[in-house]
Parts: structure tokens; sequence; C-alpha cells
């Protein structure tokens, strides 16, 4: 679930549409076998197009995107604390 959202945002952060998002999952068909194998579904590419449209969702909505993760990651400033 870590690799989804950056997944995810890289493909936003290179203006890749959601139909090339669509294709270029495609060509990786190992990992597609393997997630049919275990999922019964190609299930990584199912979650970054969802996670993909949420961002999008967020970006046409003008509003922040939510991550998915639960429990979210921590918050910079507790995590890394100043010195």
């Amino acid at each position: 679930m870590l690799r989804y959202e950056p997944d995810a945002a890289y493909f936003h952060l290179y203006g890749i549409s959601t139909e090339d998002v669509d294709y270029i999952m495609d060509t990786f068909p190992i990992v597609k076998r393997k997630d049919q194998t275990k999922y019964g579904s190609y299930r990584t590419k199912e979650k970054i197009l969802e996670i993909y449209e949420k961002m999008s969702a967020a970006i046409d909505n003008k509003k922040p995107y939510e991550t998915i993760l639960d429990p979210p990651p921590a918050d910079p400033s507790i995590a890394h604390p100043e010195e």
C-alpha cells in the first residue's frame, strides 16, 4: 500500500493521463501475473488508478489529497523534531 500513492503522484507530476496510466500499468506483465495469482485481479493497477482518480478529484476541487494509509504518516515535525 505504501508504494501506490507515490506511483499515482508521479503519474500526476509528469502529466500522464488516466488512459496512459492504464496502458503503462499493463506493461508490467510479471506484476500483473503475480497479483492475479495472489489476489485474483491486477490489484496494483486497480489501486494506483483508484488513488490517481482521488488525487485528480482533489486537484479539481482545489482541496488537499487525503491519504488512504491507516494510520496516516506522522507529521514531519513530530517524526523529526527540530534540534
